[in-house]
């Protein structure tokens, strides 16, 4: 399912949700080369050019820097970005965290594989919604 969050915030680009697609994230420092504690298999709620949103069971600190790989099944392999949580919430009456991030660095193929993702995304949804018109008309 694809679906636009059109929720009126302070996001610097529109996000969009992409069915299928994971996150895998570990807690970025200066000693996080060292460790394998890589949490997977999260699932992403949305994505945009500056930032995602994920549910994963743990609590993350706002302010905590976390590195991102999201699988999108349309490519092989993952893209790859730093980031920073800007906010974490409890889901109610799960045990989990809705967990908000923006993007501070992604290498130049990232960037051109969300491009690619977000214009077929665009596309696919103009696409269904011709779709609809035609049916009823």
């Amino acid at each position: 399912m694809i679906a636009l969050n059109k929720k009126s915030d302070r996001r610097r680009s529109a996000r969009f949700a992409v069915q299928g697609s994971k996150v895998a994230y570990k807690k970025a420092g200066l000693f996080s080369f060292l460790s394998n504690n890589l949490n997977v298999g999260n699932p992403l709620i949305n994505l945009g050019r500056h930032g995602a949103q994920f549910l994963t069971p743990e609590f993350i600190r706002a302010g905590t820097n976390i590195v991102l790989q999201v699988d999108v099944p349309l490519f092989v392999g993952g893209m790859c970005f730093k980031g920073e949580v800007v906010w974490s919430a409890k889901v109610p009456q799960k045990k989990a965290y809705r967990v908000g991030v923006k993007f501070l660095k992604a290498d130049k193929e990232t960037a051109q594989r969300l491009d690619a993702l977000r214009k077929d995304v665009f596309f696919r949804r103009t696409k269904s919604r011709a779709a609809k018109t035609a049916k009823v008309g």
